[in-house]
């Protein structure tokens, strides 16, 4: 794009009148005006001219105003929910929209008035107040009240707290949109039930096994948004879709379900540069191998098959600040790890050592 300079001397150049073209005189005053007028009009035709497709548009609106055009509409954020456990003095109350906090602050609320039994203990359904995977918690991160009660002794989450799923991104429901122009779902085939699966706000990965149980059989493989196990509620919801009126065909037998896990033990031998420790890079290197396996950019097809490559694990650990070389082993080997269609990976145990 051309900037103001650019554009007043282009200005400059063809005045045609006999005055003085240097900078303090008339002329040189017109085009610098002009100059900075049309940049700020070539920004916006620039703009523009980005949201007028879908693979450059950058604001939501225009996004989804695309997407919406073959026929996809973006899936909304979820908000995280669980139980706490209270206990307390007996028969004590818990009223609706008690706000709890988790270690970090995320506020939850409670989505009904509960009674502590007379045992002095109660379980209370509670929902984050945010959109989105920051409300999901380990098991015991949840553990105080807003506003302290006298008649409360301990909070604790015992199970974990799950289900928050991000607003879906730009490049995602580009995706979908794309999917769907070129994959044609039409009389219950393969792409119909991708695309219903994927309507449900939380789902990721979807794989549809056709005839899987013999003729007129459908098996649905789910993963979360996430990249995780589906759980029971999203499982159904998925079901749900199926089996409305616009969804599987009569007489479909239709099964959802979430794939399966494939846990792995990854073990890490580091060179690492002067002045650093194990410590330094321990938790970045847990981040990085975590978000590289759930997000798929560490592994390759081949004959149909997803690998996981050590070379590409190792690669990225190696863009660590602290690294300079690292020998990676994956279920106590350093061989690539073949993936089956129906699994997905979940990381285990790290081990880093010098």
């Amino acid at each position: 794009m051309k900037d103001k300079i650019e554009l007043r001397n282009n200005f400059l150049d063809n005045l045609k009148n006999p005055l003085s073209k240097m900078e303090g005189t008339f002329n040189f005053d017109i085009a610098a005006t002009f100059g900075i007028t049309a940049e700020e009009v070539y920004k916006e035709l620039e703009f523009w001219e980005k949201q007028t497709f879908i693979d450059t548009a950058t604001e939501d609106e225009y996004v989804d105003k695309h997407a919406l055009m073959f026929g996809v509409k973006r899936r909304s954020g979820t908000k995280a929910r669980g139980i706490l456990k209270i206990t307390g003095k007996a028969n004590s109350i818990i009223e609706e929209n008690t706000i709890f906090l988790n270690r970090d602050g995320i506020k939850y609320k409670s989505l009904r008035k509960e009674y502590l039994s007379t045992t002095g203990v109660a379980e209370i359904e509670i929902e984050c107040l945010s959109e989105g995977k920051i409300g999901n918690a380990a098991i015991g991160e949840i553990t105080t009240f807003e506003i302290q009660n006298s008649n409360i002794y301990s909070v604790i989450n015992e199970k974990e707290i799950i289900n928050g799923y991000d607003k879906e991104p730009n490049s995602v429901l580009v995706a979908r949109a794309k999917e769907k122009a070129t994959r044609p779902a039409h009389s219950g085939n393969i792409y119909d039930y991708e695309q219903w699966a994927k309507q449900v706000d939380g789902v990721g990965k979807v794989l549809v096994k056709p005839l899987w149980n013999g003729n007129g059989t459908v098996k649905v493989l789910i993963a979360n948004y996430n990249n995780d196990i589906a759980d029971s509620s999203l499982i159904q919801k998925v079901r749900e879709r199926i089996q409305r009126d616009d969804g599987r065909p009569v007489g479909a037998d239709v099964t959802v379900d979430s794939f399966t896990t494939k846990n792995i033990n990854v073990s890490i031998q580091v060179i690492l540069k002067t002045g650093f420790s194990i410590s330094d890079v321990k938790e970045k290197i847990e981040s990085l191998l975590k978000a590289v396996i759930k997000t798929g950019s560490a592994t390759f097809e081949k004959a149909n098959k997803s690998i996981l490559s050590i070379n590409r694990l190792e690669k990225a650990i190696l863009e660590i600040d602290g690294i300079n070389d690292n020998f990676v082993k994956v279920n106590n080997s350093n061989s690539n790890l073949e993936i089956a269609e129906d699994e997905i990976l979940i990381v285990g145990t790290v081990v880093i050592n010098e």
